[in-house]
């Protein structure tokens, strides 16, 4: 799967919503470095496991590795210093610290020490906002690490050959196959 066609479908997945800073880091070629000893840039070390948590209650595991497994904290680290600007770093960076907030004075923890429970609670109340901001100034926080996690996953190695079927000589075109048949979208 070539760039654009990660951003056609980043875009599709997001309902045809990708920021400009996501979207430039898809068109310049920006991935995850070599696993092992990763140093973030941006986010401290905290910051880093809120995202690998987030991310993976976006993405778990399943029959397949999820999220934190494919590195998207590292990939959303390097997005955050390389491509958004600072008024978007700024935005994201304030949204972890809310989700935080939002955390303890609703369960008395970090959203990372939360349960999942509550972690999810709270993720999807946070979704419910964004989808009904309508202001348009500025992408909502939970939108951008969505976008962050789903152009992580699916651009990973882990994302597209292990979750999305590859087909290397894809052949005829038949759209008729039944989903059941094949068990997975193809990347």
């Amino acid at each position: 799967m070539d760039r654009r066609e990660a951003l056609k479908r980043v875009g599709f997945l997001m309902g045809g919503t990708v920021s400009l800073s996501v979207a430039s880091g898809i068109l310049s070629g920006c991935q995850a470095p070599a696993a092992g000893g990763y140093t973030y840039q941006t986010l401290s070390a905290t910051q880093g496991e809120l995202v690998a948590t987030i991310s993976e209650l976006i993405i778990p595991e399943t029959d397949t590795p999820g999220a934190r497994a494919a590195r998207v904290h590292e990939f959303a680290d390097l997005m955050l210093t390389e491509w958004f600007d600072v008024a978007d770093r700024d935005h994201f960076l304030a949204g972890l610290g809310e989700i935080d907030s939002v955390a303890q004075s609703i369960n008395g923890a970090t959203f990372v020490d939360n349960t999942e429970e509550q972690q999810v609670a709270i993720l999807t109340e946070m979704e419910d906002a964004a989808l009904s901001d309508a202001s348009g100034d500025q992408t909502p926080f939970f939108s951008m690490i969505k976008q962050l996690t789903l152009l992580g996953y699916y651009t990973s190695e882990i994302g597209a050959s292990q979750e999305l079927k590859y087909v290397h000589t894809a052949g005829e075109y038949r759209g008729d196959v039944p989903y059941e048949e094949i068990g997975r979208a193809y990347s």
